[in-house]
């Protein structure tokens, strides 16, 4: 039985996937943030079970202890994770949030968020999901993360945005080391980053104005490009970054 989990199902591309996973998998967990918190949102995650396949579970990824609830409740039910897609990621969300066009734009409280929402959540599943990955019978079972073009030092040749570049880099740093202990711990396992191209969602909206005819994907696409690459994934590809086009990306 395969059993995928989408962190950020709640975005326009987390939305996508868990929609295009469910053609795949007989068990997708699609996991968001609670809309409101409540007294004990610290504490459980809420998890419904609906038709099709489909568990909405609504926690927040950044709080170990409903992580930590989670992957007990996985583990009892089912025993391995064959996929993990981590989806969660911010660019902006107000006029205090946004990406530098310069130094002097630089914000310490913006860049701590932006480091802790698009970098820390993947170190955080990995530490309460990576034997859960372990038990699966996939060749191999995954662990791809959301990274951006933008998030590669060698690539960097226009500047700004410094604090989503660096939380993305850090994602990428994050990526690479976890998948070098997998390959002696999770011998089944490959981590990868996923750069899904431009795509027409609420994050890339105020920046639409600058990208180039046809490079605007849907999500619907993006989602599906990025389906061909984790369907026909090797144990080999562990530690790559990969563009939506199959190519990969140097870090």
């Amino acid at each position: 039985m395969g059993i995928a989990i989408i962190f950020g199902a709640n975005g326009g591309i987390g939305q996508e996937f868990v929609k295009q996973a469910l053609e795949r998998y007989a068990v997708v967990f699609a996991c968001s943030r609670p809309k409101k918190a409540t007294p004990d949102s610290s504490k459980l995650p809420d998890i419904k079970t609906l038709d099709n396949g489909l568990v909405k579970v609504e926690l927040n990824p950044h709080d170990e202890e409903q992580l930590q609830r989670f992957a007990q409740h996985v583990r009892e039910q089912y025993g391995h994770v064959d996929l993990i897609i981590n989806a969660i990621g911010i660019l902006h969300d107000s006029k205090e949030l946004q990406p530098e066009k310069k130094i002097e734009d630089f914000n310490l409280d913006n860049f701590i968020e932006m480091m802790t929402v698009n970098a820390s959540a993947t170190a955080l599943i990995a530490k309460h999901f990576i034997k859960l990955l372990k038990q699966s019978d996939a060749q191999p079972a995954i662990l791809a993360s959301l990274s951006a073009r933008v998030g590669s030092i060698s690539d960097n040749r226009l500047g700004g945005w410094y604090s989503y570049r660096a939380s993305k880099a850090a994602l990428n740093q994050i990526i690479k080391t976890l998948s070098i202990e997998v390959a002696r711990r999770n011998k089944n396992t490959a981590v990868i980053a996923l750069h899904p191209g431009t795509t027409d969602t609420k994050l890339s909206k105020p920046f639409q104005q600058n990208v180039k005819p046809g490079k605007l994907f849907s999500p619907e696409y993006s989602v599906r490009k990025l389906f061909e690459i984790i369907d026909n994934l090797f144990l080999e590809d562990n530690g790559k970054f990969f563009a939506w086009d199959g190519s990969t990306i140097e870090w």
